[in-house]
């Protein structure tokens, strides 16, 4: 596996910059397992041992400190309200900027907390084997993050705006997407998806320990 080092490995793209209207306060530092979502999603992509670089917007000051000390860069959209498109493409300048050779970008999100080392690095091992590949996953029969754009679609993800984010360039590039299946890509957008993600890892704690 490539380490941060290599200019030419994939880097992670950790999406934290948006309000939450549906959760009704600062999603990115709901409480999971007992640590803010945004840091246990930032470690989690950590662990892959690849450049990881967050973006922040709403919030910002409160999420960059759940978020510090970790070892990854930050960058700060300032015109998040516009759309994930412009969060998107603010942190693809930043790669654009500081590993403009990388192999690819994986989009992640920041409201995905069940997301397993394991997810991402099938992932990386399927851009291996086909580096041409725009990588989507599909979780309970909907298409989205994390997604995986090959070197070469870089510069047009610099150019996002809006709320689409980057649904039009897949729909251009449609003819080179690969669906991939994820069981622990589940969003948390409301409270009710909060509380149930915690009672899916207190299941799963309670089995571990029988």
């Amino acid at each position: 596996m490539a380490t941060p080092s290599d200019p030419a490995s994939p880097v992670i793209l950790l999406l934290a910059a948006g309000e939450g209207r549906r959760f009704g306060a600062v999603k990115q530092l709901a409480a999971i397992a007992g640590e803010p979502m945004v840091r246990r999603v930032a470690r989690t992509l950590l662990a892959t041992h690849l450049p990881v670089i967050a973006v922040t917007g709403a919030y910002a000051e409160q999420v960059e400190a759940a978020l510090r000390e970790l070892p990854l860069r930050i960058v700060r959209c300032e015109d998040w309200m516009s759309g994930m498109g412009n969060s998107l493409a603010a942190g693809a300048r930043e790669v654009a900027r500081t590993f403009p050779r990388a192999s690819s970008v994986l989009i992640c999100l920041a409201d995905q907390p069940m997301l397993g080392k394991a997810s991402i690095m099938s992932m990386l091992q399927r851009h291996r084997a086909a580096p041409d590949r725009i990588l989507v996953t599909q979780h309970d029969g909907t298409q989205g993050p994390p997604v995986l754009f090959p070197h070469d679609c870089l510069a047009s993800l610099t150019t996002l705006c809006g709320a689409r984010g980057a649904r039009s360039l897949l729909e251009r590039e449609f003819s080179r997407v690969e669906v991939l299946a994820l069981d622990d890509g589940m969003d948390v957008d409301t409270p009710e998806d909060l509380r149930q993600v915690q009672a899916l890892l207190v299941n799963t704690s309670a089995q571990d320990h029988r």
